[in-house]
C-alpha cells in the first residue's frame, strides 16, 4: 500500500515532469558538449632565431604577453626562417609558431602552414667598410661579405641577390655568418660587406651607427628592378638623419628592399592560441618605426603562407566580441560554451512554457476523473425510486469521497478537492431526502400488507 501511495502522491508525479525535463535538458547540454572545442593547452612554443637577433627580442615580449593571460610561452632558438619552417613542419618535433622572413618559402613547400599576418617592414641592411668603394652589388667581386647564417633568411635571400648578380662562392668569399659576429669581423677589417635583415631597434643597427665613420650604409640604387624581379620585396626609403638626427646618420635617403617578417603557425593550432598571438601582435606592433605608420602592423598583407580562418576574421572585424569586453581567459570560456547555449536557450522556454502547465493539468486530471463518476451518480439519483436504492448509492458516494480526500494533490489545489466534496454532498442530499420521503412510506405499505396477512388467517 505504502509504495502505491508513493507512486500516486504529486510528489512524485512532481518529480518525474520536472525530472524529465531536467534529463532532457542534460541531454542536450551533453550532445552539445562533444562538438566544444577542447581547451586552449596552457603552453605553447614559438622558434625565434639566435638569441641576438630581432625575433629573439619580440619572442619574449610574445611570451610576457602570454604570461599576463595565464598561458606560458616557450622560447626556442634556431638558426633563423629556414631552420623555424622545418621545425613547424616536423611532427616530432613541438613548435607551434614562428617568425618567417617573406620570401624564404611557398605554400607549396609547406602545405600545412598557416599565417597569422606580416608583423613589420624587415629591411635588408647592407653594411660595409667605408674604405671598400662599390655602387652596384654585382661589384662584389673578390671581396668578403658575410651573408648571414646557414638556415637564415637571411643567407636564403641575399644568395638569391648575389646569384642574380653574378656574385657567387667562385668570385667571392662568402661567409655564413650571423649579424653579430659578422659585425664584430667587420670592425676588425675580417669582413668587407655584411647583409642582414632586421628591424630598426636592433641591437646590431646599433653598434654599427656608432663605429665613428669606419662603416657606412649601401643604397640600393636599382631597387624597385629588384622588387619587379621578387615580389615578396619591398622598396623602401630610409630618410636622411633617420637613424640618429644630430649627427645626422644616414647622411643622405637610403634606398631599401624589405620584405615583411610572418608570424607562421601550424594549422591545427588552437584557434584561441591564434587570436591571443594576434592580440600579442596587436600590443606590440602597432606602433610601427620609421617604415611603418601607427595602427598600420600587423596586416594581412604579403604572407607567406595562407591565412588562419581566425587571421582571416580578426583582419576583417577585429577580435572576437567577448575578447574585446572580457578578460582573455573568460572570453574563451564563453566562447567555449556558447555552443551548449544553443540548445539550453533553445530548450529552456518552450520547457518553462509546458512543464508547469503540463504538472497542473496532470494535477486536476486526479480530480476531474472523479466528476465522470459522480455524473453518472448523478444521472441515476433522478431515476431512484425506493429508500433502498437511494441508500445504496449513498454508500457508494461515501466511498466516493472517502477516495477523493486520499487523492494527494498540493496544498494550492484543494479548493478543487473541496468542491468536488461539495458536489458529492449535493447529491447525497437529495438521496437523503429521497430516503426520508420513501422510507415512511415502505413502512406503511409494509404494515398494511401484514395486517391483510392476518386478516386472511
Amino acid at each position: 500500500m505504502r509504495i502505491l501511495k508513493f507512486f500516486k502522491s504529486h510528489h512524485t508525479m512532481s518529480f518525474f515532469i520536472y525530472g524529465g525535463a531536467a534529463c532532457l535538458l542534460a541531454a542536450a547540454l551533453w550532445l552539445a558538449y562533444q562538438y566544444v572545442e577542447p581547451a586552449p593547452p596552457s603552453k605553447v612554443t614559438i622558434a625565434s632565431g639566435g638569441p641576438t637577433g630581432a625575433y629573439y627580442g619580440y619572442a619574449r615580449e610574445y611570451a610576457a604577453f602570454f604570461a599576463k593571460h595565464g598561458i606560458e610561452l616557450e622560447v626556442v632558438e634556431s638558426k633563423g626562417s629556414i631552420d623555424n619552417l622545418d621545425l613547424l613542419a616536423d611532427p616530432d618535433n613541438p613548435v607551434d609558431a614562428a617568425f618567417v622572413q617573406g620570401g624564404v618559402s611557398t605554400p607549396e613547400q609547406y602545405p600545412d602552414l598557416r599565417s597569422l599576418g606580416s608583423l613589420y617592414y624587415e629591411p635588408l641592411w647592407i653594411f660595409h667598410r667605408s674604405n671598400v668603394s662599390f655602387t652596384m652589388l654585382n661589384d662584389l667581386k673578390g671581396m668578403r661579405v658575410a651573408i648571414g647564417a646557414e638556415g637564415s633568411g637571411t643567407n636564403h635571400v641575399v644568395k638569391k641577390l648575389l646569384a642574380q648578380n653574378g656574385i657567387t662562392e667562385d668570385n667571392a668569399t662568402l661567409i655564413e655568418k650571423g649579424a653579430g659576429s659578422a659585425v664584430s669581423d667587420m670592425l676588425n677589417d675580417q669582413v668587407d660587406v655584411v647583409f642582414f635583415f632586421s628591424g630598426v631597434g636592433s641591437g646590431v643597427i646599433d653598434s654599427l651607427r656608432d663605429s665613428g665613420g669606419v662603416i657606412r650604409l649601401f643604397s640600393v640604387e636599382r631597387s624597385p628592378a629588384y622588387v619587379r624581379s621578387h615580389r615578396y620585396l619591398q622598396h623602401l626609403v630610409l630618410p636622411e638623419g633617420a637613424l640618429d638626427i644630430a649627427t645626422n646618420l644616414p647622411d643622405r635617403d637610403v634606398n631599401m628592399l624589405a620584405p615583411s617578417a610572418n608570424l607562421v603557425v601550424n594549422k591545427d593550432l588552437h584557434p584561441a592560441i591564434s587570436y591571443l598571438f594576434l592580440l600579442a601582435a596587436k600590443e606590440i606592433h602597432n606602433d610601427g618605426d620609421i617604415f611603418a605608420m601607427p595602427g598600420t602592423q600587423p596586416n594581412n598583407k604579403s604572407t607567406i603562407f595562407p591565412l588562419t580562418e581566425e587571421a582571416e576574421n580578426y583582419y576583417k572585424s577585429g577580435p572576437p566580441l567577448l575578447m574585446r569586453y572580457m578578460p582573455y581567459t573568460w572570453a574563451v570560456n564563453f566562447e567555449r560554451l556558447k555552443i551548449m547555449l544553443i540548445p539550453l536557450l533553445t530548450l529552456l522556454f518552450p520547457l518553462f512554457k509546458i512543464t508547469p502547465p503540463a504538472y497542473r493539468w496532470q494535477i486536476r486530471r486526479r480530480i476531474f476523473k472523479w466528476y465522470k463518476d459522480l455524473k453518472e451518480f448523478d444521472l441515476k439519483a433522478y431515476d431512484i425510486e425506493t429508500a433502498e436504492e437511494a441508500l445504496a448509492m449513498r454508500e457508494e458516494l461515501d466511498e466516493l469521497g472517502r477516495a477523493v480526500m486520499d487523492t494527494s494533490v498540493p496544498l494550492s489545489y484543494l479548493d478543487y478537492i473541496y468542491s468536488l466534496k461539495i458536489h458529492i454532498r449535493m447529491i447525497q442530499d437529495r438521496l437523503d431526502e429521497v430516503i426520508k420521503a420513501q422510507l415512511p412510506l415502505e413502512r406503511a405499505v409494509g404494515d398494511s400488507v401484514s395486517e391483510t396477512k392476518s386478516s386472511a388467517s
